[in-house]
């Protein structure tokens, strides 16, 4: 039995390491936009199925979105194997459009479908709970129409509260690995006013890490940690420049491998910043 559980253990981490690999699909890209999604009903994996998927979706894509004749598309469903975190999770699933104008191809939309070590076993449906997308917004609202057509399912845009964007934004800090006299930032918007009107504050990393390791030792567990250590960010912004910045709203934590945003948007330079954000979703948001 305990060889059993040794050998399981060791298929997950070669297969999470593996899976590390596999991420540079999503941090070697710029920007994402992160989505809740339900089980994806009468979902299947074979080469048919996933052609007929991919015409659906362009016949929509065009009756909605454009009537130009000059520009056409092609979508596309591919598979994944690798692209989760343990042997029992199902596989990824991405979809591109890309459009074709005077000879110039250009990807006008991607999703990525995954799950990350959670998500619900069911007789006639496969779940991958999280999507992430970049690309044309007409686009992507025709696809996503579309994708809750066929599979059934809802397909939610996260938008992220203060609370949350800590979270997220303090365990990216936990997996930083760039120079102490680099950036973390964050920035809030002002009430009332534009919404481009934005004001951020900026810490180096080193003192961030100094402060955050030090709190570990007194805080009861991670919630805890994660206000207290805003509350001794806002009491330094008061003691620097007396201002209360409890009155605004954060919107964004940024730090030189990651970037989280309050409309769900996410950037991330790394594997480690990845597995960072989808284990904080798993543990918190689900």
């Amino acid at each position: 039995m305990v060889c059993l559980k040794k050998n399981y253990f060791c298929s997950v981490l070669l297969n999470y390491f593996s899976s590390m690999d596999h991420l540079a699909i999503i941090y070697n890209e710029n920007q994402w936009r992160i989505n809740a999604v339900s089980p994806l009903n009468n979902l299947h994996f074979n080469e048919v199925k996933l052609k007929q998927y991919a015409t659906t979706i362009k016949q929509h894509l065009v009756r909605a979105v454009f009537a130009n004749a000059s520009i056409k598309f092609t979508v596309s469903f591919e598979e994944l194997p690798y692209l989760k975190f343990s042997p029992e999770d199902p596989n990824g699933i991405l979809l591109r459009v890309e459009s074709v104008k005077e000879s110039k191809t250009k990807t006008a939309y991607e999703a990525i479908f995954l799950t990350w070590g959670t998500h619900l076993t069911l007789k006639d449906a496969i779940h991958l709970p999280y999507m992430v997308e970049r690309g044309e917004q007409r686009v992507g609202v025709s696809v996503k129409s579309s994708l809750q057509n066929i599979f059934d399912c809802n397909i939610k845009e996260y938008n992220f509260s203060q609370l949350q964007l800590l979270q997220i934004g303090f365990n990216f800090l936990n997996v930083d690995t760039s120079k102490s006299t680099d950036l973390f930032i964050i920035g809030y918007k002002i009430p009332q006013t534009d919404i481009t009107q934005k004001v951020s504050f900026k810490f180096e990393v080193g003192e961030m890490r100094r402060i955050w390791n030090s709190l570990k030792k007194e805080c009861l567990n991670e919630l805890e940690l994660v206000q207290v250590m805003y509350q001794n960010l806002q009491n330094q912004i008061f003691y620097m420049i007396t201002l209360d910045v409890t009155v605004f709203e954060l919107s964004e934590v940024i730090l030189p491998n990651a970037e989280v945003r309050s409309n769900g948007t996410v950037k991330m330079k790394t594997a480690q910043a990845i597995n960072s954000l989808f284990v904080t979703l798993n543990q918190y948001f689900r």
